[in-house]
């Protein structure tokens, strides 16, 4: 993975990851991580590897344990395709039988 974009976290660091508009992926690239997701009942503990798709709107507390390092994929933006008729292409309708 691409340090680049790994968001590392010190021995009991937590961090507040804020709700975003579109599901995430959070995955971790080393050491051991505690997972929370606002309004929800459960904790996640996630080891170097693993991962959680988080949904859309899903606020989440992330705590190193005891230290750990992570990344935060959104998907790519998904591309609109228009059909367009190809150039120096033209339909003889007048013919068609």
């Amino acid at each position: 993975m691409n340090d680049r974009f790994t968001i590392p976290l010190a021995p009991g660091q937590a961090l507040t990851l804020a709700a975003a508009r579109t599901p995430r992926r959070l995955v971790v690239t080393g050491g051991r991580l505690w997972l929370t997701i606002s309004g929800g009942t459960d904790d996640h503990w996630l080891r170097a590897g693993e991962g959680l798709t988080l949904a859309a709107g899903q606020e989440v507390v992330v705590e190193a344990w005891p230290e750990a390092a992570f990344q935060l994929l959104q998907p790519a933006p998904k591309r609109r395709v228009e059909a367009k008729p190809a150039r120096g292409w033209r339909m003889n309708l007048a013919g068609a039988a």
